[in-house]
């Protein structure tokens, strides 16, 4: 027999007594222990053991460790043992576990977590035979034992009239209240321990039920049960395993503190004196290979499901179930410090440097209780530095926070952040957590409309951090406001319109030309800020040819042109020649260059720079020449003077005649000339200071408007300039100096061409010296060798018979009269007189052979023409009212007004009356014939000759066709023709046509007329 240390058999007494008194007494503790182990805490028999573990160990003061074993007893049956560390059992305990809701912990630590007297309850679930056994003395709970003392008792009862407690016992099927009579028991707890829960599991379900509870067990127990420091679980079925050490898998976080008593006013009364608020945070360190459990715990696991990537422990208020958390203000309390807990966690993280975003709760809450820890979590993070600052080590609260929302490189979000106070870098996958936290977001457009335009900032730090980026269009889109500092001190926003100077260039060029360069207006960057993302945003990088071409540059010297201030504009002069001497074509060069050395645009109005003349006085570059040069000696001295020597010695003649002083004629280019159209209205653009330079240039363009039709896009037009400076008695060695120069002859010869039109059209050095040297040229001349007839075309003038045939066909000389142009035949044929002059039959022939050419270029439409007077007479006509003949018999119908014939087998009469611009005869007259006549055998001689001819005629006394009278008529062509005529002659020329033998005519009306000439029209066939 054991010493009874507890007390068990006062306290059985007084239960069985207060049964015997009422045995309703013992139905409700039947069915309040039978809710707990079935209902409540039906899978929480492991949890709850740990907690009375925890709880020892903390009473104690010393770590807690706990054993879980299972396995099978002596007779075979299923046991769990679960043996701790900590306060060993006492009297106190043995009470509390005997009777339901009342702990023997009500006043321990604060730090205990069972207090309530229910959770070993749990352990009815699995076992109705339970030893608790400590250090200091054990227990034991026994279904069997419980039902033998009531079976007792009742007979008892009975026997005193009493049945009730039997009647109570019977119906209550075997479901008795085991743990409310202890016995005291032999057992002892394992070595190393000092109490130790002894489970006969009832069968094989409750085995199966605890191994799957001790396959849970894990970080979490310990996490929710700090008094626990290690669980080693031990399974006949499986490896034995130790849970210990958590701080190395988890982040952990622990706030506590005291709750005001009005909170705890509507909680049951055993619980109002639990003032004390505790939570515990735990969240997975980075690679561990762990996972938050997904559920509330208060402290052991409820029901209430958590959202969350991390362990919550907090005395939240539960309902009876212990599964769930009780609504209130206890609840809203612990929420609250639980929320800011959270907070304080995950800035201690973030001041470690881990991203903490993937932590902040997103999409949809799990549950109320979820629902509510959250909205107060998204809060108080919002106040929480926990985002690190995209420049430098400092963490910003979300609620203070920016992020650029179209920018993902972190290096250019670093760059932006070192001048934006709050800037902070946010990965795409983080984006949707930084909105819950109340982030500002602003695209990169915003974002850089706030950069400060001023300060020491490191523009070049910003501006290479920003280059990968800017490689998206939408990127640079964003950059056109980016202010960019310039090499005057200021700030400008937007790269566009600035000037970037590579390093050769501006070591190049004196710093006084710099600042005159920039006093114009040109925007160059500050030589450190510099950075090739400018570039890309808009910043023009010149070279030296370029630059000169820049707007600013060019507004600085139209600007002195006009400025009385001759020291200003003698700066400005200075400040370009020192750019233009930079140029490789300048710098190079052994003498004088031309335009091309600085691009043409550019020389329309680099010849507007101020130089001094040799007799001191201010001139425009263009109206200089360079003494001794060809341009010197060729060009009239009272229009152009001499440069001063002083220029030439300090400047040299590359740099002067590059900027428009003369050594040479120089070729002018005009861009984009339009037929009629003078060009640009603003004055002081290249093209039209090009065109205000030479001499008639709005004739010209009214000349190819007259020539090809107004409004036709011609393009650029290269054109000898100065031609009105030459002086007067140099006109021969002029052109000889033009023929042999390959630019000037170029723009001499070439021809410029129309948009839509194949005519060629004079350059403007041939117009205008067809139109103005003198000695004055024929506006159209017979070349030397020309098989022109003599008379109708003038010969080449004496004076310019040395000229080479190109040049002087460009002067208006042609080789033949196929070549002549529209206006070119007005000329012409205005020398054959007043329309009525008799042509002579050899210069008739000659024109009209001219027009049915296979060359005639375009459309001549002339005012008059060369039409037939008689069979063997040409006279001038009005072209207004002349038809073209579709064949030789239609040369007979001059009733139709002046007839101009079309030689056989030329081009088609059709193209030669569009190139006239006059009808066909056929288009005026049906070409009919009236009546008919007496048909005869086409004579055998002429049939030899004419195998293509018809078999028969028609003769005629009066052959008449739509009513005019003709001496004959074909209808039709070949053998199938029908030939009229009133004669032989007649019928000869209609039997050649017919068989297409034109040119056999003569020798058929022979054979026909005179039979005995046959051997003379053999001779014609033959030869």
């Amino acid at each position: 027999m054991t010493a009874d240390v507890f007390g068990t058999a006062a306290l059985r007494g007084a239960v069985l007594e207060a049964w015997r008194a009422s045995p309703a007494r013992l139905r409700e503790d039947a069915n309040t222990e039978e809710d707990h182990a079935r209902g409540y805490y039906r899978d929480r028999v492991v949890v709850e053991l740990a907690q009375n573990a925890a709880d020892a160990a903390v009473r104690a003061g010393v770590p807690g460790r706990l054993l879980l074993r299972l396995g099978r007893d002596d007779a075979g049956a299923g046991s769990l043992v679960a043996a701790n560390t900590g306060a060993p059992l006492d009297a106190a305990g043995v009470a509390s576990l005997a009777s339901m809701r009342a702990s023997a912990k009500r006043d321990a630590a604060p730090t205990t977590v069972g207090r309530f007297g229910v959770g070993f309850a749990a352990v009815r679930a699995v076992a109705d035979e339970v030893v608790v056994a400590s250090t200091s003395g054990a227990v034991r709970f026994s279904l069997t034992a419980t039902r033998a003392v009531l079976d007792e008792a009742a007979a008892a009862e009975a026997a005193h009239g009493r049945p009730e407690l039997g009647g109570e016992v019977g119906r209550r099927e075997g479901s008795l209240p085991a743990l409310r009579l202890p016995w005291d028991a032999p057992d002892r707890p394992p070595a190393g321990y000092d109490t130790a829960v002894l489970l006969t599991l009832r069968d094989d379900a409750a085995v199966d039920a605890v191994r799957a509870q001790l396959a849970d067990v894990g970080d979490a127990l310990l996490l929710a049960l700090p008094g626990l420091v290690e669980v080693v679980v031990e399974d006949d079925d499986a490896p034995p395993r130790r849970v210990a050490d958590v701080a190395s898998r988890w982040h952990v976080g622990r706030a506590e503190g005291e709750l005001p008593l009005a909170l705890l006013a509507d909680r049951p009364v055993e619980e109002r004196t639990a003032r004390r608020w505790r939570v515990t945070w735990a969240v997975p360190r980075d690679g561990a290979d762990v996972r938050p459990p997904g559920v509330v715990h208060a402290p052991t696991p409820t029901d209430e499901p958590l959202s969350l990537a991390a362990l919550l422990v907090a005395t939240l208020p539960l309902d009876p179930s212990r599964r769930h958390v009780a609504s209130g203000p206890l609840t809203d309390a612990v929420l609250d410090h639980a929320a800011e807990a959270w907070a304080a966690l995950l800035a201690d993280l973030a001041a470690g440097g881990r991203d903490v975003l993937p932590l902040v709760p997103a999409g949809l809450p799990h549950g109320g209780v979820d629902g509510a820890l959250r909205e107060r979590a998204t809060a108080a993070l919002a106040r929480t530095p926990l985002l690190r600052a995209a420049a430098g080590d400092a963490l910003v609260a979300p609620a203070c926070a920016t992020l650029v929302r179209d920018l993902a490189e972190p290096a250019a979000v670093e760059a932006l952040g070192a001048v934006l106070t709050g800037l902070v870098h946010v990965p795409p996958a983080g984006r949707a957590a930084a909105r819950v936290l109340g982030v500002e977001e602003r695209t990169l457009a915003e974002v850089v409309d706030g950069l400060p335009a001023g300060g020491d900032l490191d523009w070049a730090a910003l501006y290479d951090a920003l280059e990968p980026a800017a490689a998206d269009a939408r990127v640079r889109e964003s950059l056109a406001a980016l202010p960019v500092p310039l090499a005057d001190g200021r700030t400008v926003r937007g790269a566009r319109g600035t000037v970037v100077l590579g390093p050769d260039l501006a070591d190049a060029l004196a710093p006084a030309t710099l600042a005159v360069l920039r006093a114009g207006g040109l925007r160059v960057v500050d030589p450190g800020a510099a950075r090739p993302l400018l570039v890309r945003l808009g910043a023009g990088q010149p070279d030296a040819a370029a630059l000169l071409a820049h707007p600013a540059v060019r507004a600085a010297v139209l600007a002195q042109a006009d400025d009385d201030d001759l020291e200003h504009a003698r700066a400005v002069t200075e400040a370009v020649l020192d750019l233009v001497a930079t140029l490789p074509a300048v710098r190079d060069a052994d003498g004088p260059v031309g335009p091309d050395a600085v691009g043409h645009a550019a020389a329309a109005w680099l010849g507007l720079l101020t130089l001094t003349a040799a007799d001191g006085e201010p001139s425009p570059a263009h109206g200089l020449v360079l003494p001794g040069s060809a341009a010197a000696g060729l060009l009239d001295d009272r229009v152009l003077v001499p440069v001063a020597v002083a220029e030439v010695d300090r400047w040299g003649s590359a740099v002067l005649t590059a900027v428009g002083v003369r050594a040479d004629l120089v070729v002018t280019r005009v861009p984009d000339v339009v037929t009629g159209v003078l060009g640009d209205d603003d004055p002081d653009e290249p093209a039209a200071l090009a065109a205000a330079s030479l001499d008639g240039w709005t004739e010209y363009v009214d000349h190819l408007a007259d020539a090809a039709g107004a409004g036709l896009y011609v393009g650029d037009v290269d054109a000898v300039a100065d031609l009105d400076a030459v002086a007067e008695d140099a006109w021969p060695e002029v052109l000889e100096h033009v023929a042999s120069r390959p630019p000037l002859r170029a723009a001499l010869l070439t021809p410029v061409r129309a948009e839509g039109s194949s005519l060629p059209l004079p350059s403007y050095g041939a117009w205008w010296l067809r139109t103005r040297v003198e000695p004055a040229l024929p506006p159209v001349f017979a070349l030397p060798g020309s098989h022109a007839p003599a008379g109708l075309l003038p010969p080449v003038p004496a004076a310019y018979a040395h000229l080479d045939r190109d040049v002087l066909r460009a002067l208006g000389g042609v080789g033949a009269l196929a070549e002549l142009g529209p206006a070119d035949w007005d000329e012409v044929l205005d020398r054959l007189g007043a329309p009525g002059a008799r042509v002579p039959p050899a210069v008739a022939g000659a024109v009209w052979r001219a027009w049915a050419s296979a060359d005639v270029p375009g459309t001549l439409a002339p005012d008059v023409v060369v039409a037939l007077a008689g069979p063997a007479d040409a006279v001038v006509a009005e072209a207004s009212a002349a038809v073209v003949a579709d064949s030789p018999a239609w040369w007979q119908r001059r009733d139709l007004g002046g007839v101009v014939p079309v030689p056989p087998g030329a081009v088609d009469p059709a193209l030669v009356a569009e190139r006239l611009d006059l009808p066909r005869a056929s288009e005026l007259a049906a070409g009919t014939v009236d009546g008919t006549g007496e048909s005869e055998p086409v004579p055998a001689e002429a049939a030899e000759l004419l195998p293509g001819a018809p078999a028969t005629w028609e003769r005629h006394d009066d052959l008449r066709v739509d009513g005019a009278p003709v001496e004959w008529w074909v209808e039709g062509t070949g053998t199938e023709a029908r030939v009229h005529a009133v004669h032989l002659a007649g019928l000869a020329a209609g039997l050649a046509a017919a068989a297409g033998a034109w040119y056999l005519r003569a020798s058929v009306e022979a054979l026909l007329t005179d039979p005995g000439r046959a051997d003379a029209a053999l001779d014609v066939l033959l030869g």
